[in-house]
C-alpha cells in the first residue's frame, strides 16, 4: 500500500513538471519571436538608414 501511494503521488509530481516545463517552453518561444521580430524592425531601419548614407556619400562623389 505504501509502495502504491508512492507511485501515485510520483506520477502526480511527474506529471505536473511535465506540464509546467511545457508552458513555459511555449512562453518562452513566443517571447524569443517577438523580441526577434522587434530586433530585425530595428535592424532593418538601422541597416535602411546606413545604406541611404553610403548612397548618399557615392552621390556627392559622382557628381563633384
Amino acid at each position: 500500500m505504501k509502495q502504491l501511494l508512492t507511485t501515485i503521488v510520483a506520477l502526480l509530481v511527474g506529471f505536473f513538471v511535465l506540464v509546467s516545463s511545457l508552458f513555459f517552453a511555449i512562453g518562452f518561444s513566443i517571447v524569443a519571436f517577438i523580441m526577434s521580430k522587434t530586433n530585425s524592425k530595428k535592424v532593418d531601419q538601422i541597416m535602411d538608414r546606413e545604406s541611404r548614407i553610403i548612397e548618399g556619400e557615392y552621390s556627392d562623389v559622382t557628381n563633384s
